[in-house]
């Protein structure tokens, strides 16, 4: 069920990134093949495009496949617009070297999760990873309202609720933070370090 857990809060290290004014109307129309991530008829063509260019350097971002390590990435988002652990690793990348725009990069991040919501307006994962983005930048504002998109747009989503609930739960939104723990580990999300700061925080699941 868990295809690709996220540990996203392990390691976060907010920069202070100043990042430009984004008009979507400079992204212009999506590069690539650009193949819905979630469509399970592309299911052949993933397998491909990861073995190829989504190794496990290039995912931890220790070296590229065939390039550039950004490269390795935009080729991945160019078929795949909206692939989860894509967006991540360019996000990561992105807080990693200071720039919306990473060396070798041809497009911004921003423009990166435009075409992903274009891709599939309803993937609710793909505004989590926005929302975490932003969180990694430092911006709470802009987070929020990522996070809150997700939880509308996937509340059946283990994943979904407990990342959005963990977050919360670092600005300190605990009673937010209950609600979609509540809701995650319902549904069998495996888990757990929410439950766990829930509990010291005197939140008990059990109840």
């Amino acid at each position: 069920m868990y295809k690709w857990l996220f540990s996203l809060f392990l390691g976060i290290v907010s920069s202070t990134l100043a990042l430009p004014v984004f008009s979507a109307g400079a992204c212009g129309p999506p590069p690539g093949v650009n193949l819905d991530y979630l469509d399970p008829r592309n299911g052949g063509r993933l397998e491909v495009v990861e073995r190829v260019h989504f190794t496990d350097d290039v995912r931890s971002l220790r070296s590229g496949s065939t390039g550039y390590l950004a490269q390795d990435i935009e080729f991945v988002l160019n078929v795949f617009p909206n692939h989860h652990a894509g967006l991540d690793a360019m996000s990561r990348l992105v807080n990693r070297e200071g720039t919306s725009q990473p060396r070798s990069a041809r497009w911004p991040i921003e423009c990166r999760f435009h075409w992903a919501r274009l891709r599939n307006a309803n993937d609710g994962m793909v505004s989590l990873i926005e929302g975490v983005h932003y969180h990694r930048l430092g911006n709470r504002a802009e987070a929020r309202t990522h996070l809150k998109r997700a939880a509308e747009l996937s509340p059946e989503n283990p994943e979904v609720r407990y990342n959005v609930g963990l977050l919360l739960f670092r600005y300190g939104e605990h009673d937010a933070a209950y609600g979609h723990a509540k809701e995650a580990y319902a549904m069998g999300y495996p888990l757990p370090g929410l439950r766990n700061m829930l509990e010291r925080a005197g939140y008990s699941l059990d109840d």
